[in-house]
């Protein structure tokens, strides 16, 4: 029941085409919101860490979110492989090194060192997103 009431739910905000903000969106996609926490999360589980980096008011980021991370494909591929969290450029909740002047970027990050593995700039379609990892 709590499923389909979450899918319910998701429908009508897609549907509206309207996350309130970045936090709304982790809540419900299940994103931490601490990069700390996040990555003492991916070292714990063997993973990599996933670091969506935003801005308020980007339009890019908003469709990245709306239109390519909410997908079940791509939920599922990110949920199997890596530990996810969102940071926003306004709320400085992340290391200096994400820092970027481009928004939306996805990081893949290596927990322990803190090394970027990979960079994924803007936004893109759900296939060329996934193709990118």
């Amino acid at each position: 029941m709590r499923v389909l009431a979450f899918w319910m739910v998701l429908a009508v905000m897609l549907q509206a085409n309207i996350f309130e903000d970045y936090k709304d969106f982790a809540r419900l996609m299940k994103y931490e919101l601490d990069y700390e926490q996040a990555r003492k999360k991916a070292i714990a589980q063997h993973k990599l860490l996933l670091v969506l980096y935003v801005k308020d008011g980007c339009p890019f980021c908003t469709k990245l979110e709306e239109e390519v991370l909410t997908d079940r494909d791509v939920r599922k591929f990110i949920k199997e492989r890596y530990v996810s969290a969102i940071v926003n450029e306004y709320h400085k909740n992340f290391p200096d090194f994400l820092l970027s002047r481009i928004a939306p970027v996805t990081y893949i990050i290596e927990p322990k060192s803190q090394k970027v593995v990979k960079e994924i700039i803007g936004y893109m379609e759900m296939d060329q997103y996934l193709w990118q990892f």
